[in-house]
């Protein structure tokens, strides 16, 4: 049994490793507060799991590329908290950042957010570690800070980058 161990360290344990440091298990998201810039996006709205929600964003890449129209990074805006909403009643809009100047047909929508003073949590990682560290470091930050998760918070995934945006500002527009 010794004389496996190094073997099965240096051929199992070790490659695991490096795919999940490669995937970011050990990356920390960092945290501040920000400006964020104006967005403009075309979407769907989403109701249920947000597990769920790659394959509606895919709907709304299908239909930009049928318009002939160009999508930026992926964005998300999520309505609900899941840690008090039922699964099943989860809202969300989910969809792609636009040129201001597209013209965007149904059954997309479109809508802008304005710039507006934001903390920022962002992680380059793969999606199964990005959301918890960066949420988790949003919600570590408001516990330190005796503030409250403020909705919709805004995620923008782009070069592998996870970027989540929660207003800071009472009137975050829609």
């Amino acid at each position: 049994m010794k004389k496996q161990l190094p073997y099965f360290v240096a051929f199992f344990v070790v490659p695991v490793l490096v795919v999940m440091w490669w995937w970011g298990l050990f990356s920390g998201a960092s945290v501040g507060v920000e400006q964020s810039t104006d967005y403009t996006y075309a979407y769907l709205e989403a109701q249920g799991p947000y597990s769920k929600l790659s394959s509606k964003q895919a709907e709304v890449h299908f239909e930009l590329k049928k318009q002939g129209l160009e999508s930026g990074a992926a964005i998300t805006l999520v309505m609900s908290d899941p840690r008090n909403t039922s699964y099943k009643e989860l809202m969300a809009r989910t969809g792609f950042i636009i040129d201001q100047r597209d013209q965007v047909l149904p059954p997309l929508q479109v809508a802008k957010l304005p710039k507006q003073k934001v903390l920022v949590a962002s992680v380059k990682a793969h999606p199964l570690f990005a959301y918890g560290k960066t949420y988790s470091a949003i919600l570590d930050y408001c516990k330190a800070h005796d503030m409250k998760l403020k909705l919709p918070t805004v995620e923008i995934v782009e070069h592998s980058v996870l970027r989540v945006e929660m207003p800071l500002e009472s009137d975050s527009a829609l």
